[in-house]
Formats: C-alpha cells, structure tokens, sequence
C-alpha cells in the first residue's frame, strides 16, 4: 500500500475547494480523502519524524476496500498562503500533483470576511485570538465594517513592508488573494505541470468538463458524473451586502499582482472589472 498522499488541493479560501474535494471524494475507482477537508497535515500538525505515521493511520481505515491504485489526497486551503508548506510537500512527496484553486480577488476577500463575521455572530472561535480582539470587532459591523478591515490590512502592510504570510497575523484578506507570491513559492520546488490553476467560475458553471480536466491531470479514469454526486457543499452565507464603494480600491490594489498572475499561467481571467 502507498504510504504517500498523491495529490493535494492547496487552495485559496473561498475558492470552491470544499465542493471539489467532496467531488473528487466521491470518485469511486481512484480517490480518497484523507481525515476531512482541512486536515492541515502539512501546516498545523506538521511535524517531520512523525507524518508518515499519522497520514497511514488516517490511510488504514480504507486500507481494505482499495487496491493499491487508489489516489489518496487531502485539502487544505492554508497550504497556498503558508510560506513553509511547499517544502514540506516536497519532502513527503516530489511527485506530488497540486490543484489550486482561485477566484477573483475581491470577492474572495469579502467572502472571507463574511465567514469570519458569521462565525463571530454565532459565537464560534476560528482563530487563534485569546484575548477576543478581532472576534469583538467582528461582531460590530456598524464601527468594524468590512472597509476597517481592508484600511487595517494595508495599514499593517505599509508599516511591515510585507504581504508574507509571516508579516502579521491578522487580518489576512487581502494576502490571500495574492496568487503571484503563493505560485511562486510552489514554483521553487515543483513542475509547472505538476500544478493545476482552476477558477472557481469554471467549477460553478461547467461541473463535468472541468472534473473531466481533473481527471486527466491527476491520470484517473473519466466517470460520468450523476447530479446527486455534484450537489454543492459549504455554500457561504452572506448576511451582508458587498459595499461596493470598497470595490475600486480592491482592485486597484490587486491589479499589479494579478498580471503577474496571469504572466505565470499563460492565461488572463476576467478580474478587476
């Protein structure tokens, strides 16, 4: 048996990696998902003398009902934006096929922060904030709307000179939206070919013909893909209008950062508009 995970999908937030992984979960010659989706085998729980055993004992529970062609995979959308993950990937696996996923900027962003302001409002803790700093203010959009949140990023990225990951915690809805740096750091250490760039746009509007590319990229036989299989999961609620007056400078800001994007893939995506 593999004692190796095959392929990952490392991103973005907000980009539509929970209704792909669940698709691709549901393939049923070639694939499975290891511990849920964000299981953070590479970022959180990492620790180098002990991965192999963690990832076989997630592995031992199918190790019955698949042969050994079974892709096993996880996803983790913090993979793309943590500055350490790609070396560590390559350590457990150089052979590794990537999928990331993105979406335009700045509505990624603002999907984002509407998870985050759900969460508050609900009372759910989803980061590491012991002193309930950001929670509070999330809870008040009416003083902390969604724009004092954009003003703090660049405050924050001004006075450190960095958009890095490491530069500063909180907030990060900007960062993650910065696919040029993230592909960059990917690009150190694997193939061009080795990682797969899908718009969330393709995945909403033409399931089958975008799955079908997954699956040659990942080399796993085309299965036809029933509706019940392609419901959509983890569909965000937005409580909120995106304030369209924060819309310009999202896009201004993203717009040098984009076309380096596009520059690295060889294709344009109908962003900034």
């Amino acid at each position: 048996m593999r004692k190796k995970i095959q392929f990952s999908i490392i991103g973005g937030q907000k980009c539509g990696t929970t209704s792909l992984a669940f698709y691709l979960n549901r393939h049923p010659a070639s694939s499975v998902l290891l511990a849920g989706k964000e299981p953070r085998f590479f970022s959180k729980y990492y620790k180098e003398k002990n991965l192999e055993c963690i990832i076989m004992q997630n592995m031992l529970p199918v190790r019955k009902a698949f042969d050994g062609k079974t892709l096993f995979f996880d996803a983790t959308t913090e993979y793309c934006y943590l500055e350490e993950v790609p070396q560590r990937i390559y350590k457990h696996n150089p052979e590794m096929k990537l999928i990331f996923m993105v979406r335009e900027p700045a509505s990624r962003a603002f999907s984002e922060y509407m998870m985050h302001y759900n969460h508050a409002q609900d009372n759910v803790l989803f980061w590491e904030d012991p002193e309930g700093e950001y929670m509070s203010r999330l809870k008040d959009a009416g003083q902390y709307p969604f724009s004092w949140f954009i003003d703090e990023e660049l405050r924050r990225i001004e006075e450190t000179g960095s958009v890095s990951s490491a530069a500063f915690q909180y907030p990060d809805l900007l960062r993650r939206g910065i696919y040029s740096v993230q592909l960059e750091r990917y690009y150190r250490y694997f193939k061009p070919e080795q990682i797969l760039i899908v718009e969330d746009k393709e995945l909403k509007r033409d399931k089958k013909r975008t799955l079908y590319r997954i699956e040659d990229f990942l080399e796993i036989p085309h299965i036809r893909w029933t509706e019940k299989a392609l419901k959509d999961e983890n569909l965000g609620l937005y409580r909120l209008p995106f304030p369209e007056e924060c819309r310009s400078r999202l896009n201004r800001f993203f717009a040098p950062w984009n076309e380096r994007f596009f520059e690295m893939i060889g294709r344009r995506m109908d962003w900034g508009k």
